[in-house]
């Protein structure tokens, strides 16, 4: 004899295979929403969709208080517990919605502020700033002003994050390429921290061109050769650029990066299986023009105006006063330094 087959709940529609009644709304004060059955009295979740089940929860729990409503009255009953119940989770849906928008707002704020250079604190003024016009324009909008979280340690979070994600997004379009070169430039800041900024170019198979600041290096202590080929090397494989791509490497003349035997181009054509192709600055070669040409016809009657109008208190109040008169676009003029030799340009074009 062919044993009986077994009913597999989970084979069929509802809950378990299971259909929620609708009797039973009135019978023991319960409610189904999203294949959940819910008690309307104590918001409690009845595991399984069976009428014992259902019954035992009623029985045991509520039905010494709710047995005595009858009739209209306990349609009513019921009808008001579903109101509250249904109230409640729209108060819940909404807090969700503010608190996302919270968040978001959080971070467009935060991202805004990393932008403009400003400090972290600078998030405290913005919320007192958007409380008062909240106040005044959409008092409804309080509540979510409140709820923003815009301190400085949450922004340094947010300026994190945002920073992961760029730096996520731009390891994505790097895979992409088919090649790639770089460009580097060393420099001391005033902490006398040497930094070592990373640019890259490079172009996928569909032409198109990327070029974005790959990394910032921070280099505490030697700046050889080497200290620089190690800090070019930790990059590549934190974006996951495979050296067989490497086209070209465009530096200033500074001798560690262009130094014959150890400086750090000839280290990293040791270094790798195939032929790069090196460039040298167009940026320091104009200023090598520069220097050499030197315009002393120029920039002495440049450099001398320009100290006549800056170095005497009672000049320069004068020539600001001119130039507001005349409405001019400039509000004062450039000094010139000879140690910051990109200032020649702004000097020139100001004066002009």
């Amino acid at each position: 004899m062919a044993s009986a087959k077994r009913r597999r709940s989970d084979t069929e529609s509802g809950h378990g295979g299971r259909v929620f009644n609708p009797s039973w709304t009135t019978d023991y004060f319960v409610h189904e929403q999203s294949n959940s059955i819910i008690c309307l009295i104590c918001l409690e979740k009845i595991a399984v969709c069976k009428s014992y089940n259902v019954n035992r929860h009623y029985t045991t729990k509520h039905a010494v208080s709710y047995d005595k409503f009858k009739g209209q009255f306990r349609i009513d009953k019921i009808e008001l517990l579903k109101k509250t119940f249904l109230a409640q989770q729209s108060v819940m849906k909404t807090k969700v919605i503010s608190s996302y928008s919270a968040t978001k707002i959080s971070f467009l704020m935060a991202e805004a502020i990393a932008k403009s250079g400003k400090p972290f604190c600078t998030g405290d003024l913005l919320k007192n700033c958007l409380k008062i016009f909240c106040k005044e324009i959409c008092p409804e909008k309080t509540p979510t002003v409140k709820d923003l979280s815009l301190s400085h340690q949450t922004i340094a979070r947010r300026v994190k994050d945002l920073s992961k994600n760029i730096e996520l997004s731009l390891k994505e379009k790097l895979n992409k390429c088919e090649a790639y070169s770089l460009a580097l430039d060393e420099s001391t800041d005033r902490g006398d921290t040497a930094q070592l900024a990373i640019f890259i170019r490079g172009i996928t198979s569909n032409f198109e061109v990327i070029e974005e600041l790959l990394d910032i290096n921070h280099m505490k202590d030697t700046t050889r050769g080497e200290d620089i080929l190690s800090e070019v090397k930790k990059t590549l494989v934190k974006f996951e650029l495979p050296e067989k791509k490497l086209g070209g490497v465009t530096t200033d003349g500074a001798s560690a990066l262009t130094g014959k035997n150890i400086g750090f181009i000839a280290l990293l054509k040791k270094s790798i299986n195939h032929e790069i192709l090196s460039y040298h600055c167009i940026i320091h070669q104009e200023q090598l023009c520069a220097k050499v040409l030197e315009m002393k016809n120029v920039m002495e009657l440049v450099i001398h105006t320009v100290n006549f109008i800056i170095s005497r208190g009672l000049n320069h109040r004068q020539f600001k006063q001119l130039l507001e008169g005349c409405g001019s676009e400039a509000e004062d003029v450039i000094y010139f330094s000879q140690v910051r030799w990109l200032s020649r340009a702004a000097t020139l074009k100001r004066f002009f």
